[in-house]
């Protein structure tokens, strides 16, 4: 008795032409974003906005970080500046001479 193996587990499916179902999330979510800010800000102003939100959003759907997609990273960053830190530092009472 054959069983089939499922083999490329580790690939996303491609759903929209060769995007996967996220990445193609990503991009429409950026795409309406900056439609709705073309609505309620200034040309110069949505230019200069424009830039940074589109490089994220591209970079949410296709930048690789360490081989992880980038929203890892940008969950570990949030995680790591909304967390609060303590550091202890245990002095040694014994003075080796």
């Amino acid at each position: 008795m054959q069983f089939n193996i499922p083999q490329f587990i580790e690939i996303k499916d491609k759903i929209i032409g060769p995007l996967t179902l996220m990445q193609f999330i990503y991009i429409i979510a950026g795409i309406g974003g900056l439609a709705a800010l073309w609505f309620f800000i200034e040309l110069w102003l949505f230019i200069i906005i424009t830039i940074p939100i589109a490089i994220f959003c591209l970079m949410l759907a296709f930048y690789k970080f360490n081989g992880r997609p980038f929203i890892y990273f940008v969950g570990s960053a949030i995680n790591f500046l909304l967390k609060p830190k303590l550091y202890l530092w245990k002095r040694d009472s014994k003075i080796k001479q």
